[in-house]
């Protein structure tokens, strides 16, 4: 057999992701990113900051016996190895300690909320998101919207609506700024839900891509000239992230700005599990020219 098809048995992963990774970052690489994706999940908590420190909430997470550990580039993460405990503190119940990867909270860092910026939530889900947002800038005018918003998913400070991207339920050039954190194969998220490789084809990330640059189009016609559009995936595949832009790019003008100017100069965020720390995630803030 090939070495990616002893590594994908070895590994137990199909071996479609073993070859193409293996293409793609080298035999080398491809056993460290294995690896880490078969260690036991880390799970990555947001706290806000302006109710407890992290010294206080790594503290108060060690007293329940959780191994936890501060984030890899924000204050506001931490990552415990069971997440039961936190489900039934106090804290999770009053919204200080959320569920929420760091990578995923780079997101909200990105769309660098300022006051009274008029900022969409695409696709809100919960509002974890919108959440962070308001944390991020209490003044800022967002809106969450997912076509599946449920009654769970209010909280306080934010417009909610039920809507589909694919029919904007808002006129053109309505928000300064857009978060798209789009459906995708969800492949960055394999440590967590080792399901998902087994489900997924590779033809399935074409169809994720032509479906997220569909998003991406629509999303677009609501956006201020000189308006911003966060778009993230938690996924670290070509077809979902670079490849969208490289096809959006060929409709619209736009430009790539560094999502994370307080730590890089890159014109994009990629998270692959075994260099980060972090689920595998993908960022790019595109300015509307």
């Amino acid at each position: 057999p090939s070495e990616a098809r002893l590594a994908a048995l070895e590994s137990s992963f199909p071996g479609w992701i073993v070859r193409r990774w293996s293409q793609r970052f080298g035999p080398g690489e491809t056993h460290k990113l294995l690896d880490t994706l078969n260690t036991p999940p880390r799970f990555g908590l947001r706290i806000d900051e302006r109710k407890i420190s992290l010294a206080d909430a790594l503290e108060r997470m060690r007293k329940k016996g959780l191994t936890v550990t501060g984030g890899v580039l924000l204050p506001s993460a931490l990552t415990v190895d069971r997440l039961y405990p936190i489900l039934s503190d106090d804290l999770f119940r009053r919204g200080v300690i959320r569920v929420q990867d760091e990578a995923s909270q780079l997101a909200g860092y990105a769309v660098s909320p300022q006051p009274n910026q008029r900022i969409l939530d695409a696709c809100a889900g919960l509002g974890t998101k919108t959440e962070h947002l308001l944390q991020l800038c209490p003044e800022t005018r967002a809106v969450a919207m997912d076509i599946r918003l449920e009654k769970g998913s209010a909280f306080s400070g934010a417009g909610m609506v039920r809507g589909d991207i694919l029919s904007m339920p808002f006129k053109p050039g309505v928000f300064d700024t857009i978060l798209l954190d789009a459906p995708c194969s969800s492949l960055g998220i394999m440590r967590k839900h080792p399901e998902i490789k087994w489900r997924r084809k590779e033809e399935d990330l074409a169809r994720y891509g032509a479906y997220q640059l569909n998003l991406l189009r629509n999303v677009w016609k609501s956006l201020v000239p000189g308006g911003h559009c966060v778009y993230s995936v938690c996924s670290f595949e070509p077809e979902e992230t670079l490849d969208v832009l490289r096809d959006f790019a060929g409709e619209e003008q736009f430009l790539l700005e560094n999502p994370l100017p307080f730590l890089f100069n890159k014109e994009y965020f990629l998270s692959v599990p075994h260099q980060t720390g972090m689920d595998g995630f993908f960022i790019a803030k595109l300015r509307k020219a």
